[in-house]
């Protein structure tokens, strides 16, 4: 399991420098390095509780990744570092249209017809998404299997 977390976690970080959506008419692409250099992402006093989320969930991927190669075990990390992607996403879905404002996106956000929406928002996708998402499941899940089965 501790192997398992490690990869997750490593996948997850190393999702912060890659590419995640690259639109070809909104400017250049996103990644989470890109949006806190360009200042779209501060941690600070007046930041927003959704940043801290957001950042937080890697510095516990990190923290979950370095304490699975001591060969220790992270599952409340883990936790927390799968847990935060559904956080900051349930927000996100929320406050859908304005968040497609503040990063640029160039097309609207329709909640009433989420396959379009997917469609549309699926060919801008790129590594960097996949490599964050699949990290943040998989380590919620072993978090999950490892917190559980201390009960």
């Amino acid at each position: 399991m501790r192997l398992i977390i490690f990869l997750a976690g490593l996948s997850m970080v190393l999702s912060w420098g890659l590419t995640w959506i690259d639109p070809p008419f909104a400017g250049a692409a996103l990644s989470p390095m890109a949006m806190v250099s360009d200042g779209r992402i501060m941690l600070g006093p007046d930041s927003p509780w959704q940043a801290w989320v957001f950042l937080g969930g890697f510095a516990a991927a990190a923290l979950a990744a370095l304490i699975a190669l001591r060969g220790r075990g992270a599952g409340l990390l883990a936790l927390l570092a799968g847990l935060s992607p559904l956080i900051v996403l349930g927000d996100a879905l929320i406050r859908a249209e304005s968040l497609r404002r503040d990063l640029g996106l160039p097309f609207a956000v329709d909640l009433g017809d989420l396959r379009a929406s997917w469609s549309l928002l699926e060919d801008f996708l790129r590594i960097g998404f996949w490599a964050y998402g699949l990290g943040a499941v998989v380590l919620l899940m072993a978090g999950l299997w490892q917190v559980l089965a201390r009960r």
